[in-house]
C-alpha cells in the first residue's frame, strides 16, 4: 500500500485533477455500452470464447454459428438479435454503434435513440425497428444487403449521398451506391417462425414470473425462489427477478445478498426502482452493511492488514484543515472532488467515502491524525487499499 500526499489550495481544483491525471495515466473514459445476453441458442462466441445467458459484454466481437442466435439488451434499452451465421463488433468508442461484418441482425431501439450500423463502404442509421440480412453467392435471392425498417426511419448513407426510408424494404446490391426500394418484403427477411417462437417463450416467462410473484405475495418463499430462478435461467434480462429475490433476501436477513440484488435491479430498471422506493432501502442497507463490515475489519485488524490489498483500489480521505476553522467543511469537499475525478478512471476501484470515514472513526484515528504517515498507512491497510490519498489545506 502506497501513500499519495496531496496539498491543494482551495482554488486549485483543476491543478489537483491534472496532478492525479498525470499520476494515473491512461485515464480515457470508456464510451462503450454494456450488453447483457438475455437469450441464446446454438453456438455463440464473444472474442473467441463461448457465451452464456446472463453474461455482460462490452466492445466484443460476436460470432454466431450456423445454428446460433443471441439476444442482447443494451444499457440504453435497445435490443439486438444477431442471426445465425453472423459476425458483429459492438462499438468500443461510440455507445450506439456496431459493425456488421457478415450475416444479419434485428435491432429495436428505444424512442429517440439513434443507432448506427456500419458495413463496408456504407452505413445505416435508425431510430426504429431494423432488420438487416446479407445475401451472398449461396443465397437463393439476388446477392446484396436486404433490409426492412418499421416504426421509425432509416438513413442509408453511402459515398456521395444518402437515402431516407420509412416503413419500407430495400435491397442494397454490392457495388451499387443507391439502395433499391422493394414494393414487397422479400422472403429472406421473413422471420415469422422465429417471432412466433419468441412469443411463446415470452408467454412462458410471463406465466412463470406471475407464479413467483403470487407465491411471494402469499408468503411461499420457497416456490417464489424456484419460479424466479427459472425465469432468470430462461430470460436473464427480466428486471423484476432481482427485485423480488432481493425482497426475499431481506426477509431472510441476508443483507449482503439483498443489497447486491436490489443494486442490480436499480441499475437495470432505474425508473421502476424509483417508483418502488428502492433507493431508500439501498441507502439503509448500504449503511448497515458498511457498519458491519467496518466493525469486523477493525476487530480482525491483524488478519485484515496481513491480507493483500484489492488490486487497483484507492481510498481518498478527508483533508485536514490547518487554517481558519470556518473552512472545515472544505475537508470533505476537496476529497469529494478528487473521488469524482478518480471514479472516471477505467480499472481503478475507488472506495466509498462513507466506508473510508467509518473506518477512520472506528479505528479512532481522528481527523487530525490523518496527515500522520503511520495513521494513513494503518487506515489504508484496514481498507485493503493499494493507495491512499491524504492531504491538508490552509486558508488564511
Amino acid at each position: 500500500m502506497s501513500r499519495i500526499p496531496v496539498h491543494p489550495h482551495p482554488r486549485l481544483r483543476g491543478a489537483v485533477a491534472a496532478l492525479l491525471a498525470c499520476a494515473l495515466p491512461g485515464a480515457a473514459w470508456a464510451q462503450a455500452q454494456e450488453a447483457r445476453v438475455v437469450q441464446l441458442q446454438g453456438d455463440v462466441r464473444a472474442n473467441g470464447a463461448a457465451v452464456s445467458a446472463g453474461q455482460t459484454l462490452t466492445g466484443a466481437t460476436l460470432i454466431t454459428g450456423a445454428d446460433g442466435l443471441v439476444h442482447l439488451r443494451m444499457a440504453d434499452g435497445t435490443v439486438i438479435v444477431l442471426q445465425p451465421g453472423s459476425e458483429a463488433r459492438l462499438g468500443a468508442a461510440d455507445p450506439r454503434q456496431l459493425n456488421l461484418v457478415r450475416g444479419g441482425l434485428r435491432l429495436s431501439t428505444v424512442p429517440e435513440r439513434i443507432w448506427r450500423i456500419d458495413l463496408p463502404d456504407r452505413s445505416v442509421r435508425t431510430n426504429g425497428f431494423l432488420r438487416l440480412q446479407n445475401c451472398d453467392a449461396a443465397c437463393a435471392s439476388a446477392p446484396g444487403l436486404y433490409g426492412r425498417i418499421a416504426a421509425g426511419e432509416a438513413v442509408l448513407e453511402y459515398q456521395g449521398g444518402r437515402s431516407v426510408l420509412r416503413n419500407r424494404s430495400f435491397r442494397w446490391a454490392d457495388g451499387a451506391s443507391r439502395p433499391e426500394v422493394l414494393a414487397v418484403q422479400p422472403a429472406l427477411l421473413d422471420d415469422t417462425r422465429n417471432q412466433d417462437a419468441a412469443a411463446r417463450a415470452r408467454a412462458e416467462v410471463a406465466q412463470t414470473l406471475k407464479t413467483g410473484m403470487e407465491a411471494f405475495r402469499d408468503g411461499n418463499d420457497t416456490l417464489a425462489v424456484q419460479s424466479l430462478e427459472t425465469v432468470r435461467r430462461i430470460a436473464p434480462g427480466e428486471t423484476l427477478v432481482p427485485y423480488y429475490l432481493g425482497l426475499i433476501a431481506l426477509k431472510r436477513e441476508d443483507n449482503a445478498q439483498a443489497l447486491a440484488l436490489l443494486q442490480q435491479y436499480t441499475r437495470e430498471d432505474p425508473e421502476g426502482a424509483a417508483a418502488r422506493d428502492v433507493p431508500k432501502t439501498l441507502t439503509l442497507l448500504s449503511s448497515t452493511q458498511l457498519q458491519q463490515e467496518v466493525a469486523s475489519a477493525v476487530a480482525r485488524e491483524r488478519e485484515v492488514v496481513a491480507s493483500p490489498p484489492e488490486p487497483g483500489s484507492i481510498a481518498v480521505q478527508a483533508f485536514v484543515n490547518q487554517g481558519d476553522p470556518n473552512y472545515r467543511a472544505m475537508a470533505k469537499g476537496l476529497a469529494a472532488m478528487i473521488i469524482a475525478d478518480l471514479s472516471k478512471v477505467p480499472g481503478l476501484k475507488v472506495l466509498e467515502r462513507e466506508k473510508v470515514q467509518l473506518l477512520v472513526n472506528e479505528a479512532k484515528l481522528g481527523d487530525s491524525g490523518l496527515a500522520d504517515k503511520e495513521s494513513a498507512v494503518r487506515s489504508g491497510r484496514l481498507m485493503r487499499a493499494e493507495k491512499v490519498v491524504v492531504g491538508n489545506f490552509e486558508v488564511q
